[in-house]
Order: C-alpha cells, then structure tokens, then sequence
C-alpha cells in the first residue's frame, strides 16, 4: 500500500498540473473574449501549432522514429538471447529502456511546445508538443505493427527467450508505445513555461530562431538572476549582423544554463544521501529480520518521493523550474551514490547470512561478486533513474506553479519576460 502510494505521488503531480492550467487557460479564455471565442482560438492554435516550419519538422521526426526503431528492433533481436551470459536480463532491460525513451520523448516534446509557444501562444506551443508525440508514436507503430505480425505469423523464425510466454518477444516496444501516455502533460507544461503573457492584447513578436534560443534560456531564471537576463535580451536585441546574433545567442544561452545553482543546493544533496543511505540499511536489515524479501521497492519509491520534495520546495523557493530541475538531479546523483555505498556491504552481508539477492531476495548469489554485480546491475539502476527522474520533475513543475501563484503571476505557470 506505501508503495502505491509513493508511486501515485511521484506519477499523479503532471497530469494533475496539466489539467489544471488547461482549465486555467479555457478559463481565462472564456473571461476576456466569451465561450463564443473558444472555437476560434482553437483554429488559431491548430494553425500556428501546424504552420513552416513546423509541420516538415513532424515529418522528419515521425521519419526518424522509424528508423531508430528499426535499427533498435534489429539490435535487439541480434542480442536478446545473450543476457545470461552477459548477466542481465536484456528483455527487462530492453523494457526499462523504453521507459526511460518515452520519459525522454516528453521532455522533448515540452521542449518543442514551450519554443513554439515563445512565438505563437500557449494553445500552439500545446498542439505542436502533442503532434510530435503523435509522430514519435506514428514513426514507431510503422516499423513495430509489420514486425509484430511477422513475428505472429512465423514465431520460428525469430530468437527464443525462455522465460517469455508466445507473443511477448516484442514487448519492450509496446511498453514504449504505452509509456507515450505518460508524457502526454509535459507538452501543456512545457507550452505554459515557455508562453509569453500577453500584455493589452499584444503577443512579443520573435525576430528569429537566435531570439528564441536566448529568450528560452533566460525566461525561467531565478528572480535574483532575471534583471541579468533581460540584459541580455537586450543586448541581442541591439546586434544585427546574423552571424554576431548567433554567437551571442548560443554564448548567452551556455551562459544561462550553466547558472543559477540554486542555493544551499549541495547541503540538499548531502541531506537526500544521508536519509537515502539510512533508509537503505533500515530497510535491509528490516527486511532481514522479517524475512519480506530485498529492498528494491525501497529504492525507486522512497527517493524518487523525497526527490520530488527537494524539487518542489527549490522551484518554489525560486520560482523557477530549472532550479527545481537542478536541485533534484544533484540529488538524485547523490541519492545514487548512496544507494550503491549502502548496497554493495549490504549485499554480501545478505550472501554471508544466505538470505538471497540484496534486490528481490531470490536465491542466494554463488558468489560475493554476484552479489555486489545484483546491486549494479543496469535495469534496476535505470529504473530507479526513470521513475526519480520522474519525481524530480514533476516536483519542479509543481513547485513552479506553486512559486509564480504565490508571487502574484497572472494565469498559471508563465511568467512575463523582462524586456
């Protein structure tokens, strides 16, 4: 029940989010201009969410999805039968993978909202996220569907994985095609983050591509750092020749990621690893004594909650997401450190006392080698990555909502750009 309970804290706060600022945004649509209004707008944001450059981009991806899958596909099928003697199982790894690659299509796919919604509004941003998941999906369905039904009608003539029931050798790319629903909030908070707020009805309009790198590196720095990023802005604004524009824009950009570690942001890391380490021992020894198995459903739950504490309360403090997102990867990289300086001891002690594998508790490891390799092995640590990363920004997305509400910012998650 704990760990349901995590798990929905960790996967409920973007949809959530999500539809909290679509109904924010129908909202404030139907205040300033009448449900009347609503059907128009739509028109407007399916045009400017489709419109060059936009639609040949979706094309290039739906293509690049395909071959990424066709060339994944056959990797994996050349390699799925060697996981015992590499000592992993390659189908779940394979699983967790795709996971982590639809984790990663959302945080692409918000990315692309937020810059179209820098340029042409909130309900562009939004479609244009969207598309591109239905491209990534579509890319993908056409290379899996034929591979499926090949694979349906000649089982034979493919790899045999023993302990895979018919029809299950495909898995891990429909897990894939599934995990796409999950990233389906991140295109409307990315669209909500990188929007402009509209001023006497009047949109900023985006003199190029240079502009809009710039102006998505430095919208959502904290507010100690804001009057230095419409400094910049400004100044981009003053060069003419393209060429200057771009190495300023891509200097300034470096500039502004690479700043604004949010404060005290080391002594929270240190604080993740110490309550991570000493839930780690507590869990197994617990677990130990009780005889319930490893410890595996500690790890990923219990820090991928505290994670997104840690990156709640930052994009809360600051206002800004990219602290929140700073704050909880260097926490979930020291979360990790912990988990491994925990682990390794803790296995062989668990291999001494023949109580089985740290992780899961099944069998007892032949060796202390394979012990310490239990707790290393790469789909458990890519699962923890995927579902703290998960936390993490769901936390900082949250905690930015929360933060720009609190400061008095109209609307939902955008903020207004200094200019």
């Amino acid at each position: 029940m704990l760990d349901f309970l995590l798990f929905l804290g960790v996967l409920a706060p973007a949809p959530l989010l999500a539809i909290v600022v679509l109904a924010a945004r129908l909202r404030g649509a139907v205040r300033r201009g009448g449900a009347g209004t609503l059907a128009a707008r739509t028109r407007a944001a399916l045009q400017g969410g489709t419109r060059r450059p936009v639609w040949p981009v979706l094309i290039g991806v739906a293509a690049g999805a395909a071959l990424l899958t066709f060339g994944v596909g056959r990797g994996y099928l050349a390699t799925v039968t060697n996981g015992p003697r590499w000592g992993f199982d390659v189908v779940l790894l394979s699983i967790v993978l795709g996971l982590l690659a639809a984790a990663g299509c959302g945080g692409l796919a918000g990315l692309a909202a937020a810059a179209v919604a820098r340029a042409r509004g909130f309900g562009a941003g939004t479609v244009t996220g969207l598309l591109a998941l239905v491209a990534v999906a579509a890319g993908t369905a056409s290379v899996h569907l034929p591979l499926r039904a090949a694979y349906l009608a000649a089982p034979g003539d493919f790899p045999v994985v023993v302990n895979l029931a018919g029809g299950d050798l495909l898995i891990p790319f429909e897990v894939f095609l599934a995990a796409l629903i999950w990233a389906l909030p991140w295109p409307v908070l990315g669209a909500a983050l990188g929007a402009r707020a509209e001023t006497a009805g009047r949109r900023h309009a985006v003199r190029d591509v240079w502009q809009l790198l710039l102006d998505l590196a430095t919208a959502d720095l904290p507010e100690s750092r804001s009057a230095w990023g419409a400094a910049l802005r400004s100044e981009l604004a003053a060069i003419d020749p393209p060429a200057e524009r771009r190495r300023f824009a891509f200097g300034g950009a470096w500039a502004a990621l690479r700043s604004g570690r949010p404060h005290g942001a080391w002594m929270q890391a240190a604080g993740v690893a110490l309550l991570v380490a000493g839930g780690s021992f507590a869990a197994s020894r617990w677990s130990l004594a009780h005889d319930r198995g490893g410890i595996l459903g500690f790890w990923v739950p219990a820090p991928s909650a505290l994670l997104l504490a840690v990156a709640l309360a930052t994009a809360w403090r600051d206002r800004s997401f990219g602290s929140g997102l700073r704050a909880g990867a260097l926490g979930g990289i020291a979360a990790l450190v912990a988990v491994i300086a925990v682990g390794i001891p803790e296995a062989v002690f668990w291999m001494r006392e023949r109580a089985g594998y740290l992780s899961t508790g099944d069998a007892v490891p032949p060796t202390w080698q394979a012990a310490v390799l239990d707790v290393l092995r790469p789909e458990f640590i890519v699962v923890m990555i995927i579902f703290w990363s998960m936390g993490a920004v769901g936390g900082a997305a949250l905690g930015t909502a929360l933060g720009r509400r609190r400061a008095g910012t109209p609307d939902d998650l955008p903020a207004a750009a200094p200019r």
